[in-house]
């Protein structure tokens, strides 16, 4: 019983950690710049983008917190091997799911300008 606590801990992280990969990406955080930037979207403003990836970043907390709650609830207290395994494997899956998708979403290039600049102008 305590191995299916933690299958569901460790699922309803991940779907924790996927949220807040989705929610960095939809608000523009990007690696693909110099650096960490914030794609300025023309449709969006400042204070859309801050709280979209304070979501983010509170979602990857949560995340953080319920994967190690899944490990600990699966591993148990007595630490036989197969909970230990099991345990391990979860948590290797969650890392992998989650940050492949935080790397995916935050790996976005900055987009091609959509309106030209007015000294440009005919």
């Amino acid at each position: 019983m305590r191995i299916v606590g933690g299958i569901v801990l460790v699922i309803v992280a991940m779907a924790a950690g996927l949220f807040g990969a989705l929610m960095l990406g939809v608000s523009g955080l990007s690696w693909a710049g110099p650096g960490l930037t914030v794609i300025p979207y023309s449709d969006s403003d400042d204070g859309e983008r801050a709280i979209g990836i304070g979501m983010g970043v509170v979602a990857l907390g949560a995340w953080v917190l319920l994967t190690s709650a899944g490990f600990f609830v699966a591993r148990g207290r007595k630490r036989t091997r197969p909970s230990r395994v099991v345990a391990g494997i979860l948590v290797v899956v969650s890392v992998v799911v989650v940050l492949g998708a935080t790397i995916f979403a935050t790996s976005t290039p900055p987009p091609v300008i959509e309106n030209p600049p007015p000294w440009n102008r005919a």
